[in-house]
């Protein structure tokens, strides 16, 4: 196949799937090295393809963006990532604000019950650590969907559920629309 109708094909499977640079080898027959190439060059040619710990994914142009500043126990986030996924959104990432290191911030990603709970077994074993202990559970969450109803359904819902922190607190910016 030639490397022009390889990188379209690249964008067709990265359109609303994450696949891993191996997935990607196997569908179209090509190495490894080969996808992370093809995947540099479309990001070159203006494509924000996004990487993440499952794998890349093609960024949906038409979305609407909120930002929650959000507070749970940390046997309820769970329960708050999926939220923020059943009402139609992508949990894009997590950032705190820390005294002396500043924000940190990590990207997630998670636009599924599926994703959420592969996220929430990596915490479990082990394998990653909450940003959410850093600063008391108070902490950020940059979400993405398709329509401003569905921001303001998670917003509610943050709010019925006690999560969702609407005073900032100093030097911060509280749910931001």
């Amino acid at each position: 196949m030639p490397s022009e109708n390889r990188r379209k094909q690249i964008l067709r499977l990265l359109q609303g799937q994450i696949l891993n640079g191996s997935q990607l080898a196997k569908q179209l027959n090509v190495s490894r090295q080969v996808i992370v190439q093809d995947i540099a060059l479309l990001r070159t040619s203006g494509y924000e393809i996004l990487s993440t710990r499952q794998g890349y994914i093609l960024s949906a142009d038409n979305t609407c963006t909120r930002t929650y500043h959000v507070r749970c126990p940390e046997s309820e986030i769970e329960d708050m990532l999926n939220v923020f996924v059943d009402a139609g959104g992508t949990v894009e990432d997590i950032f705190v604000i820390h005294n002396t290191y500043g924000v940190i911030r990590a990207e997630l990603h998670l636009g599924s019950r599926l994703q959420v709970k592969q996220f929430m077994e990596s915490i479990h074993t082990g394998r990653e650590a909450a940003l959410h202990g850093l600063c008391k559970g108070g902490h950020w969450h940059t979400i993405t969907a398709d329509a401003e109803a569905a921001l303001d359904l998670i917003q509610q819902e943050l709010r019925a559920k006690g999560y969702l922190i609407e005073k900032a607190a100093p030097g911060a910016a509280p749910v931001q629309g």
